[in-house]
């Protein structure tokens, strides 16, 4: 059956490579990769006595790791967080009576392009620095002529690009024989147990490991008996700037039977989350999705305050996120279903209502999750300052293991992985027909595609001739020229959004950094000893030669004493949670500074605004093609802002518990001169953050317009070439659409 089917994609696939001159190349490649991609996976579906495999997906930096660390090894860290997520790898997990784990690195070729990409950089940047050069020593002379210049632009550096620069200064601090490693694989067993592993294994994945930066994956054998019958796929983030460990990871959950779907739960389900959905779980066949809103404790955290007691914080709270998680979704469908309409869109249309099936989702912690089953002492600082700020929301509460549990949620999850292992052979056994149903689903997609623009394209061959169509793609250019002011208000519309977005958040930092200079003292009382002496006499009837001596009798006393104090671990305490709360805003209003998909679909509803669809004379196919292309090439940097250095450095200012008299002056300036520090760096990550996205703005603002007419020139210049060999063209095209005919009606 497996061969059958695939054979039968296959033939599909190649029987386009006979008109490779007729059918767009981009189309063709995706057709191919379909078919390929469908046998690996039906492949897969059909092992005998195989795992059920679950994978767990989302962005980077939304707990997946600590997620599974807690479901599955009791909060332990044995799958450590990576450095960035630049050196994140993926990871599958299986059980086995003996632990093991294999490492695979990078292949040549990849490191190469690694390399390649890091010197590509480099050289943009060099070019502009020696630019800059010339631009500075010009000036002066240009200005006194009266003539003007412009500063040169700053490169853009991709983020795959910054990935891969950073992957090489981690191997260069090293010093790691890079060559040696590279594609290979190595066998970590020398272990009696899993701890022993996990020890040997961070030198492969953890923060600080030599071999770090050159791990494309790792495969986990442990000892741990709710692995047994499954295995489990850890993600490095869908999101993933190294696109050769992107690819694997897509690969992988092409092959997963479940997902665990992890998003933030205070942005559950945003547009990027949606967008990196569509592009890796349609048409893989897997119709058990279980979504997981993530971090419920910093949503809790944003929003107690507006309840009396945690009794009615956690249902309030859960009942508000359900209904958001609802309305995104069903917001994203309705957007979905208004542009997408026709049958080559089932595809997505199956995501979304598969999605809508898994609501609502299961809100949990791990960071609750660890609290509740680890002794105080043993907990991190991190842990400790979650703690601290969990105990501080409600008066007179404090949370005990019991809370910790409520607010993380785990048993749902476990329930829910519990019925998942239930339903495994009906799941495994319908899996092949889901991927065979969803590949279809997708080669049809495909199909359509390729009918559509060649029909296009056989309409200009049959029904224009040059002239027309040069009067006409002329025609559209200079309306489109004309109108570029339209496209540019669209830009600075989004530019100036961004930027206030950015600013509002510095003077809201601004504002949160008063409270935190702030160290009060307090009063307490301590019981005090202290000591009386007094003269006693020390003779004895029966002695006379100890008549008349004495001796000194010394007393214990004890006192309550008043006195004045601050706490030190309450102003780092302070200061710790300013860092994290200000890293984690940064992040997130940095990443969602511009709605990406809104910001698209404005363009094209400027491009719309000035052409008439309705007019009989007019070909929208002409205008609509090119703009989806440009629109698409529209790329906009999420920016990402590590504060966690901070941490360390106010460590270091204080070294006891509490001070009192003169220090506590002392540490009030000291605590101001750290937040003046943290301001003044905060305040430059903030404002590099909006000059980068403003520069890539500016620079996709001055490429849209010529980017769309490109594309409209180019449709001239194919017409020219298709009318010298008429009759010939013709003919692929035709022919081109009898396959796609025959092969819809076969699918």
């Amino acid at each position: 059956m497996i061969e059958e089917q695939s054979l039968s994609l296959l033939k599909i696939s190649k029987g386009y490579e006979l008109y490779r001159s007729s059918v767009d190349e981009k189309l063709l490649a995706e057709l191919q990769v379909l078919a390929s991609n469908f046998k690996n996976d039906a492949l897969q579906t059909q092992n005998e006595n195989r795992l059920l495999r679950i994978g767990i997906i989302g962005q980077i930096k939304r707990g997946k790791s600590s997620f599974l660390n807690s479901l599955l090894f009791n909060g332990q860290d044995v799958l450590p967080k990576a450095a960035t997520p630049m050196t994140a790898a993926l990871t599958k997990i299986c059980y086995a009576q003996q632990p093991k784990a294999l490492v695979e690195f990078y292949s040549k070729n990849e490191w190469n392009k690694v390399k390649n990409l890091a010197d590509k950089a480099f050289t943009k940047q060099a070019s502009y620095e020696n630019a800059l050069l010339e631009y500075q020593a010009n000036k002066a002379i240009s200005q006194k002529q009266g003539v003007f210049i412009s500063s040169p632009a700053k490169p853009v550096i991709s983020d795959e690009e910054k990935a891969s620069i950073e992957l090489l200064n981690m191997v260069k601090s090293s010093g790691l024989n890079v060559a040696q490693y590279l594609d290979t694989t190595i066998s970590l067993d020398e272990v009696n147990n899993n701890d022993e592993l996990v020890d040997k294994l961070n030198n492969y994945v953890g923060a600080s490991g030599e071999f770090t930066p050159i791990v494309k994956s790792t495969e986990l054998h442990l000892n741990i008996e709710s692995l047994r019958d499954i295995e489990v796929v850890d993600t490095p983030g869908m999101n993933d700037p190294i696109i050769s460990r992107g690819r694997r990871t897509q690969e992988f959950i092409g092959q997963c039977d479940v997902v665990f779907v992890l998003s933030n739960s205070g942005q559950f389900l945003d547009q990027s989350d949606m967008s990196l959905l569509a592009q890796n779980i349609p048409n893989k066949g897997i119709e058990d999705i279980v979504l997981i809103g993530s971090l419920f404790d910093g949503a809790l955290l944003d929003e107690y305050h507006k309840y009396p007691s945690i009794q009615e914080a956690l249902p309030a709270i859960t009942t508000k996120l359900n209904n958001q998680a609802k309305s995104n979704v069903d917001k994203v469908c309705n957007e979905f279903s208004a542009h997408h309409s026709t049958e080559d869109d089932n595809n997505q249309s199956h995501l979304m209502s598969t999605l809508q099936n898994a609501l609502p989702p299961i809100f949990i912690s791990s960071r609750c999750y660890d609290l509740a089953i680890k002794p105080e002492q043993s907990l991190n600082e991190e842990e400790l300052h979650t703690l601290n700020l969990l105990n501080g929301m409600f008066d007179d509460f404090t949370f005990n293991a019991n809370t910790f549990s409520a607010v993380a949620n785990f048993t749902r999850v476990t329930t829910k992985l519990d019925t998942v292992k239930v339903k495994k052979e009906q799941i495994l056994a319908d899996r092949f027909n889901n991927l065979l149903i969803g590949s279809k689903r997708e080669v049809k997609q495909k199909l359509t595609q390729i009918a559509d623009d060649v029909t296009y394209k056989r309409k200009n061959l049959l029904e224009g001739d040059v002239e027309s169509l040069a009067k006409k793609q002329q025609a559209v250019v200079k309306r489109i020229e004309a109108g570029t002011v339209k496209v540019n208000i669209v830009f600075e519309k989004y530019s100036i959004q961004a930027e206030k977005t950015l600013t509002r958040l510095l003077t809201d930092i601004n504002q949160d950094a008063i409270q935190v200079k702030q160290v009060h003292s307090q009063s307490g009382s301590r019981e005090e000893s202290y000591t009386t002496s007094r003269e006693v006499s020390d003779s004895s009837w029966y002695n006379p030669f100890s008549w008349g001596s004495t001796r000194t009798v010394t007393s214990t006393h004890y006192r309550t004493v008043n006195y004045t104090y601050a706490s030190v671990h309450d102003a780092v305490s302070k200061l710790e949670s300013f860092v994290i709360e200000t890293s984690k805003a940064l992040y997130d209003v940095s990443e969602n500074a511009i709605q990406l998909s809104l910001f698209k679909q404005d363009i094209k509803a400027s491009i719309r605004e000035m052409f008439d669809f309705g007019d009989d004379d007019f070909d929208p196919e002409m205008v609509l093609m090119p703009l989806n292309n440009a629109v698409e090439r529209i790329t906009i940097p999420a920016v990402s802002l590590d504060l966690d250095a901070h941490i360390n450095t106010i460590r270091q200012q204080f070294t006891v518990e509490q001070v009192e008299g003169d220090e506590i002056e002392q540490l009030r300036k000291e605590q101001a001169r750290v937040v003046a520090l943290l301001l003044n760096d905060i305040s430059d990550e903030l404002k590099r953050c909006i000059r980068l996205i403003l520069e890539k703005l500016v620079i996709e603002k001055n490429n849209f317009v010529p980017s769309l007419t490109k594309d409209l020139v180019t449709k001239v210049e194919q017409l020219k070439q298709d009318l010298i060999h008429k009759e010939n063209v013709l003919k692929g095209y035709n022919d081109v659409l009898q396959n796609v005919s025959t092969d819809l009606t076969e699918l």
